[in-house]
């Protein structure tokens, strides 16, 4: 195998490709990233067998093959020469790298010996998703994953497509989360799948910032998002591939409140503000106790801990229905606040045992439900 590639697209595939590949004892293979040229396409693959990443690209192409080399000596080259080409040659077990006044030689592996990773084909081209949009989403709500190996469906994010609208939905049992956002193009019968929280992040990681559309695909036990730059000269395709997470996902809809018996709207910053300064005198449970009142237009915030002191403010809001106070942890209501995009929101609450509601005053299509700490 012997080809000739830019460093920018080498460096940015080795990266990607790094981030998935895993030292294992079992499988020491898989801490490796596997290099394959066929005519001008120069492709790198990854896998945990969870998640598997394939980044391909044109290159200049002497002879074709493949050899499996570790990725992380090669990077780190990478990003100290100066060149602005790598030179690829696969003999003997051995890869030969010369990018400008460096040559390296890198022990390699059987190709043979690297797992399949699954082709997009092989599954059912589901819609095709804005990038940044999709990538938003689900960054809003991956927080919100639980951690549970008895319930391992609430450690991923719900993904739904129907008709031209999408969400993406993730709890622990003490939050939620869900985003909405629309489809350019219809899609046929409602899909849901439950995607993993690491698969989740990749994503953001390797998408959230590349302009243009990807391609989805599902099968029973499946996912891949395929994500092709058509204008680029170097014809960029990445590919990644995931597998799913058995199981009946919570009906979380059941949870969201349809009314409330005090409705608080007010600026969000201030808001976090209040929240964080609170938070620092806030115990061992994270409780920060609001009382919202409407004769006095504000909502008051107390915390109280034994070793640091305790903690009192007050903040002018428009505040209709019953006065209410009711303990959070702070750092949950938090966490939902900084995912909503606006200056305001609204926070919908229904007494201090009830589910209260979060939303953006200024963005549709995002909601956060939080339970209160029971006194």
């Amino acid at each position: 195998m012997e080809t000739t590639v830019l460093k920018a697209l080498l460096k940015e595939g080795l990266e990607i490709a790094n981030r998935i590949a895993v030292r294992s004892t079992q499988l020491p293979i898989l801490s490796n990233v596997l290099l394959s040229v066929e005519k001008e396409k120069v492709q790198l693959s990854a896998t945990d067998l969870q998640i598997g990443v394939v980044y391909r690209f044109l290159g200049t192409t002497r002879a074709g093959g493949a050899v499996v080399f570790p990725g992380h000596p090669l990077s780190a080259l990478l990003s100290i020469s100066s060149g602005e080409q790598v030179s690829l040659l696969s003999k003997d077990r051995r890869l030969s790298v010369t990018t400008g006044e460096h040559r390296a030689t890198l022990q390699a592996l059987d190709a043979e010996e690297f797992p399949i990773i699954p082709s997009p084909q092989e599954s059912e081209l589901l819609t095709e998703i804005d990038t940044a949009t999709v990538c938003r989403a689900l960054s809003q709500v991956v927080g919100m994953t639980g951690q549970s190996q008895a319930r391992p469906e609430i450690s991923g994010v719900l993904f739904t497509v129907m008709g031209k609208t999408a969400s993406a939905a993730a709890t622990d049992s003490f939050r939620l989360a869900e985003r909405r956002f629309s489809l350019e193009k219809e899609t046929g019968r409602e899909q849901s799948f439950i995607l993993p929280a690491k698969t989740v992040r990749e994503l953001i990681t390797i998408l959230g910032e590349r302009p243009g559309r990807a391609e989805l695909y599902l099968s029973p036990a499946q996912v891949a998002f395929v994500y092709e730059a058509k204008e680029n000269p170097s014809r960029l395709r990445i590919q990644i591939v995931s597998r799913l997470i058995e199981g009946e996902y919570p009906r979380y809809q059941e949870v969201i409140p349809a009314s409330h018996k005090t409705l608080v709207s007010l600026g969000k910053n201030e808001f976090l503000n209040h929240l964080r300064a609170t938070g620092i005198f806030a115990g061992k449970a994270q409780e920060v106790r609001l009382l919202a009142d409407p004769r006095k237009k504000a909502i008051e915030f107390f915390s109280e801990n034994k070793e640091a002191g305790s903690h009192r403010s007050a903040l002018r809001a428009e505040v209709e229905g019953d006065s209410v106070e009711v303990a959070f942890n702070w750092r949950f209501l938090m966490e939902g606040l900084v995912q909503m995009r606006g200056e305001r929101v609204e926070f919908a609450l229904n007494g201090e045992d009830g589910a209260a509601l979060l939303r953006p005053s200024e963005q549709e299509g995002y909601l956060y439900v939080l339970m209160p700490i029971k006194a």
